[in-house]
């Protein structure tokens, strides 16, 4: 990682390291196919510009590119984002992938067409699965997510509105280190943090759970709720 990777990730203190570690000491973390929330809820969006954060290694980012979007995701590990590129670009897709911390990140690569800089210029801009850290809180979190929503864009998150029974102890079976806060999250209640710490407006489009069966680590069958929700953010 190079010196201005690093500086650009400070505001997260040790999460770029416990993030690269786990996904540098394995194979691909993820299955590679995009979040079926996601797809339900972007499908009848107008493409435009999208802000991925927290990409992993990619799979929505791609999936978006691949639908018509000019599509961008940041992530705090370099191999989740190398190999987001690396899958980019065996599909053919033209995406942007950056290593970055959304708390201190600025697109500064990102241009309008008058070529001028743009931060809170995407027309969407998605989380999922997002997790805080101290001296983080969720309601900082969303805020700094929020931020890079443009005027009559879109915010979506998708987050846990529970965790499967398997969790309790799984950064420590895992030995990463994360140190998550695995609090249940509701879509309302996100919409609650959002509009209390937004100095814009915004409205709910929708906020729903989503039931989505799922294989423990033991292939044990669950099903597990997702809290959805798709804001819309009010122009003036």
């Amino acid at each position: 990682m190079t010196e201005p990777q690093q500086a650009a990730n400070a505001g997260v203190p040790d999460s770029v390291a416990a993030w690269e570690e786990r996904y540098a000491g394995s194979d691909p973390i993820w299955s590679g196919n995009p979040n079926e929330a996601l797809v339900a809820a972007v499908s009848g969006l107008t493409p435009g510009r999208v802000l991925d954060v927290g990409c992993g290694e990619g799979a929505d980012v791609i999936w978006l590119a691949e639908h018509g979007w000019e599509a961008t995701g940041i992530d705090l590990s370099q191999t989740a984002v190398d190999r987001a590129t690396e899958a980019a670009a065996a599909k053919g897709v033209t995406a942007s992938f950056e290593v970055a911390d959304v708390s201190t990140w600025d697109p500064s690569g990102s241009e309008s067409d008058a070529g001028e800089l743009r931060r809170g210029g995407y027309d969407l801009v998605i989380g999922c699965f997002l997790h805080t850290r101290l001296p983080d809180t969720r309601e900082e979190l969303v805020g700094r997510v929020s931020e890079h929503v443009a005027p009559n864009g879109r915010l979506l998150l998708i987050s846990h509105a529970e965790m499967p029974p398997w969790a309790e102890n799984h950064d420590e079976e895992l030995g990463h280190g994360l140190g998550h806060h695995h609090e249940p999250v509701t879509p309302n209640g996100d919409f609650a943090l959002l509009i209390g710490g937004s100095p814009v407006r915004w409205e709910i489009e929708f906020a729903e759970l989503r039931t989505r069966e799922v294989e423990g680590p033991d292939g044990q069958p669950a099903e597990l709720d997702d809290s959805v929700l798709l804001a819309h953010r009010i122009t003036d």
